[in-house]
């Protein structure tokens, strides 16, 4: 019989140096973590009825001193182990390990090994122990020291990051960092988000590089490990370059053109609509209606090989930058050859959702403004007031009823000889009516204009999220009887 490690130490009278720092998360699974030379790197091990299973490497000590203390404190010597996140310099330790006695493997009964595939940008995979319900996350979750951005996608980290957290851990080990924090995954999911979404906003105004290094701050709960874990320029450039043209708007991953799913390119975000609160009042519409959608703030990014790419253009902003700050006069942004593009590709058999303030500050009386049908000329204050059906029969409007919104009444006079209006809002005291609404067919493509949407609350109404699905829907040509 094969006698176990911690028996052949204890035998030849060696004491094995103390793991630095360990903790029992549940019955039979240790966590052990190091010091700040290894980037707080953590690994751990699991008993089973046959051995243990270490995740990831022990850093800071010696392997056989490591093995044998794991041993006695597990009651099995280990055997196996996994890697989250397998790299060039860990050749000593591996080798290390194997020479003990101690086997590579890639997967294991009762835990389950989540590959990142390509949703960080950098190798990697968690590893989740079923039974005991604990997570340890790998490379992709840090919780503490700072969350280095370069190199990779933060967009699908974020959704990693959610995929991680539908597991429902009860206790989740960080590749690198503390387990001591509850609703770590959602904490660095909402860390990422708030990066990218600050970005963005001062993007969406034209903001330069420059300014937004400095400007980006987030409020204190979001950090661990204060001021270790802050945001650093490196980070700021590194997200901006990942929400700008060219990366924008697919991420750097065009779709398939046998990708069975419609995508949209889908441009949100100005001074007054901040795109962290216009984004989750869409992607509603969108998981409804089986669109894939793309959201940028980058204006730059809408041009004509970008629309070739998808089938629906929504746009949820107005025509203003303010690069030089809001003090200054702003600037209008849509080029002549954007103008066209966008003609182009409604006219050809494209799809348009124009959406609240996006005929608002465009150049003027420009093919833009005159394919979309109407002008903006201003609203008034944010109020309650009532959304009307003025065409029951259109396919945009089916099911809708009068609802009202806490939102700005826009009141956009549209060329009613060419657009069918469906909706009209009207002012608590019925002295200000407006069209807030209309369809029609320009060329081989389709327009909706719906004026509403300028709050969380206007987005989120029942009645209006309805009328998105429509629109988008009769815009993509669904859902219509043949001849």
């Amino acid at each position: 019989m094969t006698r176990s490690l911690a028996t052949l130490v204890l035998a030849a009278g060696v004491a094995a140096a103390a793991i630095p720092h360990k903790q029992q998360l549940a019955p039979g699974v240790w966590a052990a973590g190091f010091a700040d030379k290894y980037g707080d790197a953590n690994c751990g091990w699991v008993v089973t009825p046959q051995d243990a299973l270490l995740i990831d490497l022990p850093k800071g000590m010696p392997a056989g001193d490591f093995l044998a203390e794991a041993e006695k404190l597990g009651g099995k010597p280990i055997r196996r182990f996994i890697l989250t996140n397998p790299e060039d310099k860990d050749a000593a330790a591996i080798e290390a390990l194997e020479k003990a006695g101690v086997r590579r493997v890639a997967e294991a009964a009762g835990v389950r090994v989540i590959p990142y595939s390509d949703k960080l940008g950098r190798p990697g995979s968690a590893v989740f122990v079923v039974s005991q319900k604990v997570l340890f996350g790998g490379p992709g979750v840090i919780n503490g020291p700072h969350i280095r951005l370069e190199g990779s996608n933060t967009a699908g980290w974020v959704e990693l990051l959610a995929q991680l957290e539908k597991l429902a851990p009860v206790r989740v080990v960080p590749g690198f960092g503390s387990w001591v924090n509850k609703g770590m995954l959602e904490r660095q999911r909402r860390f990422l988000m708030e990066v990218r979404r600050q970005v963005a906003y001062m993007l969406s105004m034209g903001r330069p590089l420059s300014y937004i290094e400095k400007e980006v701050k987030l409020p204190a709960d979001y950090y661990v490990w204060m001021p270790y874990d802050d945001v650093r320029p490196a980070d700021v450039r590194h997200v901006y370059r990942e929400v700008t043209a060219p990366n924008a708007p697919f991420n750097g991953r065009p779709p398939s053109p046998s990708d069975p799913k419609p995508h949209a390119l889908v441009l949100i975000g100005d001074r007054y609509h901040e795109p962290g609160h216009v984004e989750p009042g869409l992607q509603p519409v969108f998981d409804a209606t089986g669109v894939v959608p793309h959201y940028f703030t980058d204006v730059t990014a809408l041009n004509a090989e970008n629309l070739s790419r998808v089938k629906l253009l929504v746009i949820l902003r107005d025509g203003m930058l303010w690069p030089d700050g809001v003090d200054k006069p702003y600037k209008i942004w849509m080029t002549p050859e954007q103008e066209k593009a966008v003609v182009d590709f409604v006219e050809g058999g494209g799809g348009f959702l124009n959406l609240h303030n996006s005929m608002g500050l465009y150049p003027k009386d420009g093919p833009y403004l005159n394919l979309v049908g109407g002008r903006y000329i201003g609203h008034g204050p944010l109020e309650r007031f009532r959304v009307e059906v003025v065409d029951p029969k259109h396919p945009v409007t089916r099911g809708v009823k009068t609802f009202f919104a806490a939102d700005e009444q826009h009141t956009p006079p549209c060329d009613e000889n060419k657009v069918t209006v469906l909706l009209r809002n009207i002012s608590d005291d019925g002295k200000t009516k407006a069209a807030a609404g209309w369809a029609y067919e320009p060329g081989k493509g389709r327009l909706v204009h719906l004026a509403p949407g300028h709050t969380r609350e206007a987005l989120a109404e029942p009645q209006f999220q309805l009328l998105m699905r429509n629109a988008v829907n009769w815009c993509l040509k669904r859902h219509e009887s043949k001849p």
